[in-house]
């Protein structure tokens, strides 16, 4: 193999859910094409172009031809661009790459099994050891890059400066009764951050989609049903996720009531939390998909 699109070309060819959010300023160093070449003597140069080598072996489906182009594979793209990013960001890549629709998990870029297994087999490549961390802490199924962002911050340990609430999952379908269904039009639910063992969901409410006073009222709805059912609800807001200290109110809350005691005694947190923080969008919108069924 001569050249493969590779890097932040790929990550662009692959269309990232929110790639310009994830990447921020690091897409915009270059306007070049990225590519990748197998041996030192494929290796060239050309105005358009930026080549890299990477002599060590790759495994099959590393590489893979998408529309007449070879490209690498999202998951190689993963592995690639952890030389790059730092943990937060290369986390909440991942994350990206993972994401999908509420219900529908067939439309994700790739998943976090195929971003182990293929990890499992790329020993000794550059940024396997930082891919293999980041890995530890991506999950299926984020419906939006604040949504991603909302629960690196909640579910992050400490030493990465998150308030180490984990155990939740993204878009956790919830099952209407009959009576509910019928209220709302539909016959289901999904919470964008479910705690399944306390039965606790916590809704992130953008101002894209929830600063009406339908959707507020919807909002309100949804919320008593849920609590119907024996499911708590918890909303937080784009003004508690951007406060610092309203978010970290709103973590000790979340904390009491899923039976976790907070207690926040690492060295690196306050620092962590600073560049956990710098994900979040300023001064520029953020579009994202519409919130389903829920």
């Amino acid at each position: 193999m001569k050249e493969y699109m590779s890097n932040f070309s790929a990550a662009s060819f692959w269309d990232i859910p929110c790639l310009e959010t994830v990447l921020d300023t690091e897409i915009d160093k270059t306007s070049k094409v990225s590519f990748n070449v197998s041996n030192q003597s494929a290796r060239f140069l050309k105005k358009d172009k930026i080549v890299h080598l990477c002599e060590v072996a790759l495994p099959t489906n590393a590489v893979v031809s998408k529309n007449g182009t070879m490209v690498a594979s999202p998951e190689l793209v993963f592995l690639q661009l952890a030389c790059k990013l730092d943990i937060h960001r290369l986390i909440l890549l991942g994350l990206q790459l993972c994401s999908h629709p509420p219900g529908n998990p067939s439309e994700a870029i790739t998943t976090k099994h195929k971003l182990k297994s293929f990890l499992a087999k790329t020993p000794g490549h550059h940024g396997h050891r930082k891919a293999l961390r980041a890995v530890k802490y991506i999950e299926d199924g984020s419906a939006s890059v604040m949504e991603s962002i909302a629960y690196m911050i909640l579910t992050l340990p400490h030493a990465l400066g998150g308030y180490g609430l984990d155990g939740t999952v993204f878009n956790h379908e919830i099952k209407l009764n009959n009576e509910a269904a019928k209220r709302l039009g539909q016959k289901r639910c999904f919470a964008d951050l479910y705690y399944k063992q306390a039965k606790l969901a916590v809704e992130y409410e953008s101002f894209a989609f929830h600063n009406s006073p339908m959707e507020q009222g919807k909002d309100a709805m949804r919320s008593a049903i849920l609590e119907r059912q024996n499911v708590e609800v918890m909303h937080l807001s784009t003004i508690q996720l951007y406060n610092k200290d309203a978010c970290m109110d709103f973590a000790f809350n979340l904390a009491s009531r899923i039976g976790k005691r907070m207690q926040i005694r690492a060295k690196e947190f306050d620092q962590m939390h600073g560049l956990l923080r710098t994900l979040l969008p300023v001064g520029k919108p953020v579009v994202e998909s519409g919130d389903g069924e829920y």
